[in-house]
């Protein structure tokens, strides 16, 4: 049987029809379920999500990317409590770009505006054995050394600028990447073992 996860979603704004859409990139969908993962997704309506969570039997939670933060205070509120219920509960919690951005808001640190890093691929490093990998990247904010929080482990960095591409959660499950495996052609292996081994590991 395939375990449960939970993908926040961004917002879209129709000026035209004055209309509120919640929205979701399909292949982040196809992406966990190639792992093995029923993936449901939430509401950003939900103020106080834990009544439907306690519900779900949830393996793992997804912050999803899309738009900056602070654009949609309805989805920052949301993801937050996202992430409280993640801790109180030890369910295992990554954030997509804008959901590592979010984590990271979430324990104090700070966002710094970058450029160069929207539509673009680049390597990162792997702090820890050197190794480099190529990765796709779609954000206009980046996390530093000096605006991670100090929790936060740092795994990955940005060759050309050392901005932070992923990190961890020193006590709680929790993982933040940078850049979207969703929006691959091909769903990469590295991707795909890298998450699958995070979820699957206590």
């Amino acid at each position: 049987m395939k375990k449960h996860i939970l993908i926040s979603q961004a917002i879209i704004y129709d000026k035209s029809r004055n209309e509120i859409s919640d929205n979701l990139d399909t292949r982040l969908v196809d992406f966990f379920l190639k792992l093995n993962y029923n993936p449901l997704t939430i509401s950003n309506s939900y103020k106080s999500p834990d009544n439907l969570l306690k519900t779900l039997n949830l393996s793992a939670i997804i912050l999803s990317g899309g738009a900056d933060f602070g654009k949609f205070p309805k989805r920052d509120n949301l993801e937050k409590a996202l992430i409280s219920y993640s801790i109180r509960k030890k369910i295992p919690l990554i954030g997509i770009c804008r959901g590592m951005q979010m984590i990271n808001k979430f324990f104090n640190g700070k966002l710094i505006k970058i450029d160069h890093h929207v539509k673009k691929n680049h390597l990162i490093r792997d702090v820890k054995n050197n190794r480099k990998i190529i990765v796709n990247s779609y954000h206009n904010y980046a996390i530093s050394e000096k605006t991670i929080h100090k929790d936060l482990l740092i795994l990955f960095r940005c060759l050309k600028d050392r901005s932070i591409e992923a990190f961890k959660h020193r006590k709680y499950k929790i993982l933040g990447i940078m850049w979207h495996p969703e929006r691959e052609k091909k769903f990469k292996n590295y991707d795909k073992r890298f998450i699958k081994k995070f979820l699957n590991n206590d």
